[in-house]
C-alpha cells in the first residue's frame, strides 16, 4: 500500500546504514577470535599432554619398581626369589625326591605385593620349571599345575617387561576358581614381567599383575577439560590402553586420525571428515614397560565455543544498535506521515465500535484511503445496529430448543390427570398429591410463556419438588421451612432460580442419604430496595478447597467467562435479565451450606420487558 512512502524509504536507509557495518565488524571479529582461540587451545593442550605423559611415565615407573622388588632377597635363603629359584622340574629329579613346599613364602610375598597398590586387581606367578600357577585375587591364594598357560612375550619380540592393552580379566588358564567371583567382568590392563636366573638371561618365571583403570583414568582425565573432548592412550601396535567414554577399550583403533606422522614426539594436525571434525593433538610416551602415544581429539564445537560466544555478544550489540537506528528512523518518519496515521487510527477506532471517536481535520493526502475507511466505518455502524437484536435472537433460539424438546405437554398433563383421578377412585389420595406435584412441576418447567415469574411461583415450584423428594427419602427425614415476606412474594424474578439451588442440596449436601434434613428458604426486601433470598441446609457442607473452587468459578462469571451450570447459570441469568449488580454469595462448613441471592430491583422493569417480549 505504501510501497513508495517516505517512511519506508527512510527506514530502509537507516537499517542498511546500520546492518552493513555491523555485519562486517562481526565477521572480522569472529575470524580473528577463532584464530586466536585456536592458537591458545593448541598451546594449552600441549602443556596438558606433556604433563600427562610425565604422570603416566611416573605411574609405570612405580609399577616397574614394585615388580623389581622380587629380586630384593636374591642372596637370602627362603626369600621369594630363592623360593622360585629352588623349584626344579619334577621329571629330572630322582624317583622319590620331595621338593620343599614354598607355598607360604610365595603367598605371603604375593600378598605384600598386592597390598602395595590399591589398584591391583589380580597377581599371577607362573613358575616354568614345574609349570605351576600361583594366583592371588581378592586376598585369596590359589596354586595348581597349569599346562594350559600360554607364555607371553613383548610384541616387539624382546624379553623386556611390557604392558598389555586393556582387556577383560581372566584366570590365565587356571581351573580352580575363586568363590563368589566370575571372571570376564572387569576391564583391566596387565603388566608382564619375566623373572630371570641372575646373572643369566634365562627366564625362570613369569609375573603378571592386572590393574584396575581407576588411577589410569584419573591421570587421563587431567588431560581434557570437557566431555566433548576425547582422549586415547594406546600402545605402538594401536591397541587402546584407555579411551574416554569407554570407546575402543581393548580394541585396535582403525580410525584414520590414529595414523600419526612418523618420527615426531608430539604435535597436532587438523582433521575433517564424517567421523570427526577438529584438531588432533598427540604426545609420544617412552617408559620402561610401556611405549605408545597419547592422542587427544578437540572438536571444533568445543574449540570455537568461546569464539561463537563472543560473536553472539557482538551480534547482540549490533542488533541493539540496529534497533536504536530503526527506532530513530521510525520517529523521524512519523513526523512526515503523522497526519495519515492519525486518520487511520481514528477510522480504526470507529471500525471496532468506538462511535464516540472524533475525526480531526487532516491534510488532503491519500484521499483514496480515506474514502475506503469511511465505507468500512459505515458498514461497521450497520453491524453495531444489528447487535442490538442478538440478545432477543438468542432468547428466541433457546425457546425454540425448549419447544423442540417437548413431547406434547398437553398429552402428558391429561395423562397425569387421568392417573390422579384413578388414584382417587381407588382411595389413594397420597398418590394423587404426588402426581399433582409432578404435573405442576412439568407444567411450570416446560411452559414457554415468558422467562420471568413472581417469587411466589418459584416457591410453589420448589415446594412441589420437595414433596416428591420427601416421598423418596421419607417425610420424617426431610422438612422445608419457608419464610417469605408478602412484599417479596410479588417481586418478578427469572424463572427456575431456586429449584437448581435446592437440587444441589440433594446432590451434594445429602449425597449420603437424608436423615433429619432441614431446608430453609427465606426472602425479604432490605433497606436498599434489594431482594435478598437465602437458601440454607444442614447437610454435609462444602470443604474449603471445593468452596474456593466454586467461588473462583463464580468470579469468572463476573468477568464474562463461563464454567458450567448450576450456581453459575443462576447468577448469569440474574445478571442478564434483572441487574448486572446481582450477587450470589456462598458459605460452607460442617454444619451445612448457605446460598444468598442479592437482586437489585432498580432496573428490573427494563430487564423484564426484554425478557417477556
Amino acid at each position: 500500500m505504501f510501497k513508495h512512502s517516505i517512511r519506508n524509504r527512510l527506514m530502509a536507509l537507516v537499517l542498511l546504514a546500520a546492518v552493513i557495518p555491523a555485519g562486517v565488524s562481526v565477521m572480522f571479529s569472529y575470524l580473528y577470535t577463532k584464530q586466536s582461540v585456536t592458537e591458545q587451545a593448541v598451546g594449552q593442550n600441549r602443556k596438558l599432554l606433556t604433563l600427562g605423559a610425565a604422570n603416566l611415565d611416573n605411574y609405570f615407573q612405580g609399577i616397574n619398581q614394585r615388580a623389581l622388588s622380587i629380586y630384593s632377597g636374591i642372596n637370602i635363603q627362603s626369600s621369594f626369589y630363592t623360593s622360585i629359584l629352588s623349584v626344579k622340574d619334577p621329571n629330572g629329579l630322582p624317583k622319590g625326591t620331595i621338593q620343599s613346599d614354598n607355598r607360604n613364602i610365595v603367598s605371603s610375598q604375593l600378598y605384600n605385593l598386592f597390598l602395595a597398590d590399591r589398584n591391583i586387581f589380580q597377581i599371577h606367578l607362573y613358575v616354568r620349571a614345574n609349570k605351576e600357577s600361583n594366583a592371588l585375587l581378592k586376598g585369596l591364594f590359589r596354586r595348581e599345575i597349569n599346562s594350559r598357560y600360554t607364555l607371553l612375550s613383548n610384541p616387539d619380540g624382546s624379553n623386556r617387561p611390557f604392558v598389555e592393552a586393556t582387556h577383560m580379566d581372566h584366570q590365565y588358564g587356571m581351573r580352580s576358581g575363586f568363590p563368589n567371583f566370575k571372571s570376564g567382568k572387569t576391564p583391566v590392563f596387565s603388566a608382564h614381567f619375566p623373572i630371570y636366573r641372575t646373572p643369566s638371561d634365562e627366564i625362570i618365571a613369569d609375573l603378571s599383575i592386572d590393574f584396575r583403570l581407576t588411577e589410569l583414568e584419573g591421570i587421563a582425565k587431567s588431560m581434557y577439560n570437557s566431555d566433548i573432548e576425547r582422549l586415547y592412550i594406546m600402545d605402538e601396535q594401536g591397541n587402546v590402553l584407555y579411551a574416554s567414554g569407554g570407546d575402543w577399550i581393548g580394541k585396535p583403533i582403525e580410525a584414520g586420525w590414529s595414523k600419526l606422522p612418523p618420527g615426531k614426539e608430539s604435535g597436532h594436525f587438523s582433521w575433517n571428515n564424517k567421523e570427526f571434525k577438529g584438531i588432533i593433538m598427540y604426545k609420544h610416551i617412552d617408559s620402561n614397560i610401556f611405549k605408545g602415544n597419547i592422542i587427544k581429539l578437540v572438536p571444533y564445537e568445543d574449540l570455537y565455543s568461546d569464539a561463537r560466544t563472543i560473536s553472539r555478544i557482538n551480534t547482540g550489540i549490533g542488533v541493539i544498535f540496529l534497533i536504536i537506528a530503526g527506532i530513530a528512523g521510525v520517529l523521524i518518519s512519523i513526523g512526515f506521515t503523522r497526519p495519515i496515521k492519525k486518520l487511520i487510527s481514528y477510522t480504526q477506532k470507529v471500525q471496532i465500535g468506538q462511535l464516540d471517536a472524533s475525526v480531526d481535520s487532516v491534510s488532503e493526502d491519500e484521499f483514496g484511503l480515506l474514502a475506503r475507511k469511511i465505507t468500512d466505518m459505515t458498514r461497521t455502524i450497520n453491524d453495531l445496529i444489528l447487535q442490538e437484536y442478538r440478545l432477543e435472537i438468542a432468547n428466541k433460539t433457546n425457546q425454540l430448543k425448549v419447544l423442540q424438546a417437548q413431547v406434547n405437554p398437553h398429552f402428558l398433563y391429561n395423562a397425569l390427570q387421568s392417573i390422579a383421578t384413578l388414584s382417587l377412585r381407588y382411595n389413594a389420595p397420597k398418590i394423587y398429591d404426588l402426581i399433582y406435584s409432578l404435573g405442576s412441576m412439568m407444567r411450570y418447567s416446560m411452559t414457554t410463556d415468558g422467562n420471568q415469574v413472581t417469587l411466589q411461583n418459584e416457591i410453589e415450584h420448589v415446594e412441589n419438588y420437595v414433596i416428591l423428594q420427601r416421598e423418596r427419602f421419607g417425610e420424617e427425614n426431610l422438612r422445608m421451612d419457608v419464610d417469605i415476606g408478602e412484599s417479596a412474594r410479588a417481586v418478578i424474578v427469572p424463572k427456575m432460580i431456586l429449584q437448581p439451588l435446592v437440587e444441589n442440596i440433594f446432590k451434594h449436601g445429602f449425597r449420603d442419604g437424608v436423615k433429619d434434613g432441614i431446608i430453609s428458604i427465606a426472602g425479604k426486601l432490605d433497606e436498599e430496595g434489594r431482594l435478598v433470598i437465602t437458601v440454607r441446609d444442614n447437610g454435609m457442607g462444602i470443604a474449603g478447597e471445593r468452596l474456593d473452587e466454586v467461588r473462583n468459578c463464580l468470579k469468572r462469571v463476573e468477568s464474562g467467562g463461563f464454567c458450567g451450570i448450576g450456581l453459575r447459570n443462576v447468577l448469569a441469568r440474574l445478571r442478564l435479565q434483572i441487574s448486572e449488580r446481582s450477587q450470589l454469595l456462598l458459605q460452607g462448613g460442617e454444619g451445612g451450606a448457605e446460598v444468598v441471592l442479592i437482586i437489585p430491583l432498580d432496573d428490573t422493569g427494563n430487564r423484564k420487558e426484554k425478557g417477556t417480549e
